[in-house]
């Protein structure tokens, strides 16, 4: 179920990228065997198991961006994890243990099986994952294999996600709602996404053309979802006095998106090139000045801290409520968002799971739904030990990141004005507004 393995793909990325291309191949095989009628991303392999039948019928749980923004940003963190020019750059510290060989042969598996090696004594453990020798050459032929399906789930995007239509989104028990803003963030994500894709295949014209339309919709995203006081990000574009746990903003700077315009260029880490080769740009030339387009990260760093000020301020006793609907949350976007927030308040969320865990009284495993007040319980739905948890390693995932430069492009969250006051921004027109 790609909207399972999305809130879990941390924890892949972070132990070893190898299993979450493990579990994303067979639903893109499957898709490109054409037994899947749909223009969008499937929503899992069926109810069969374990026969991975799919959904021939076409009639799988409705959730269109969501799964489409999922996968595009998967498919763009498994290139990225594939390329790093150094050990330490790795997103993963097992990533470079291993050979290097690359097999060209088209008719192979980018992430063959079988170059099984012995090392250290220990027999069956994989090559290496990317790497300098063989990265960028992995990441073009595994994109190269299923390109138009990156391009035709990039192409439903393009259509519907800056005003989504009444829908899921993977919070499925919330129920479907029109206009949700979180849920258009991930769509503009993932065709932002598919910009530095179709780049892992020296398609620079199709790179062009998503990252202009993503670029357009970023700016009418956040004049949409954006409250009228600039404080925070409603739940959905018409639903005035509405707030949002804006966690698919952790995508963002996951990608390292959120580097663009500064010194530490995201350019570095996902423009691949003829042969292997990136080109330089102005923060590769002189890694001390930034470039000079006046435009500083993807989705503007003023989004990253209104939302942090916004959920120090709605932050309950045991965690981060989901929306302004409910006092449940999610433990998997909780960490997800208070990955992309200022110190204090990713301590201050951290520190109210704690309590959640220390003083509840349960038997059961670790849930990622429960109430932020009362008794902790479980709100009606009784989640437990679910894959899902594997955001928790949202925090040491963004630590490998982007080079290892990810955390520290969130620097801005952390300013303090001259009189050692953290600042506190809202947007007004469109214009930030220091506090």
């Amino acid at each position: 179920t790609i909207d399972v393995i999305f809130p879990a793909f941390p924890f892949f990325l972070y132990t070893n990228p190898r299993w979450l291309a493990y579990l994303l191949e067979p639903l893109i095989e499957h898709m490109l065997s054409g037994q899947y009628p749909n223009k969008y991303a499937m929503h899992d392999l069926g109810y069969h198991f374990p026969n991975a039948t799919g959904h021939a019928d076409g009639r799988d749980e409705y959730m269109p961006l969501e799964e489409c923004g999922n996968i595009l940003i998967m498919g763009l963190a498994l290139v990225n994890s594939l390329i790093y020019d150094t050990d330490a750059a790795a997103g993963s510290v097992w990533s470079s243990l291993g050979g290097s060989s690359f097999d060209p042969n088209p008719a192979t598996s980018a992430f063959s099986l079988g170059k099984i090696e012995t090392r250290e004594g220990v027999f069956g453990l994989d090559d290496s994952w990317g790497g300098s020798t063989k990265g960028s050459k992995q990441a073009q032929k595994w994109v190269s294999k299923s390109y138009r399906l990156w391009k035709q789930w990039t192409n439903y995007l393009v259509d519907l996600t800056l005003e989504p239509e009444h829908q899921l989104s993977t919070d499925d028990f919330a129920g479907p709602l029109e206009l949700q803003t979180n849920l258009a963030l991930k769509g503009i994500l993932g065709i932002k996404a598919m910009s530095q894709i179709a780049e892992a295949v020296d398609n620079m014209e199709d790179a062009k053309y998503y990252r202009n339309i993503s670029e357009t919709y970023i700016k009418k995203w956040e004049e949409f979802g954006i409250s009228c006081d600039g404080s925070h990000a409603k739940l959905a574009y018409h639903w005035y006095g509405s707030w949002t746990t804006l966690y698919n903003l952790y995508a963002d700077t996951l990608l390292c998106f959120h580097l663009e315009g500064t010194a530490s260029s995201s350019s570095s880490f996902s423009q691949i090139h003829r042969n292997g080769q990136k080109l330089l740009t102005p923060s590769d030339s002189n890694p001390q000045k930034p470039p000079s387009s006046g435009k500083v990260g993807f989705v503007p760093h003023r989004v990253y801290k209104i939302q942090s000020s916004w959920y120090n301020a709605v932050r309950q006793t045991y965690g981060l409520p989901l929306d302004s609907r409910h006092l449940y949350t999610k433990s998997d976007w909780e960490f997800f968002a208070a990955a992309v927030t200022s110190k204090d308040v990713r301590s201050e969320i951290l520190q109210s799971v704690a309590k959640w865990v220390n003083e509840t009284t349960t038997d059961r495993p670790f849930t990622d739904l429960y109430e932020t007040e009362g008794t902790g319980g479980w709100p009606g739905a009784h989640f437990m030990a679910r894959p899902v948890t594997g955001g928790h390693f949202a925090f040491l995932t963004l630590a490998k990141a982007c080079g290892g430069k990810a955390m520290d492009g969130l620097a801005f969250l952390d300013e303090e004005d001259e009189n050692g006051v953290a600042k506190k921004m809202v947007l007004a027109g469109g214009e930030k507004v220091e506090l």
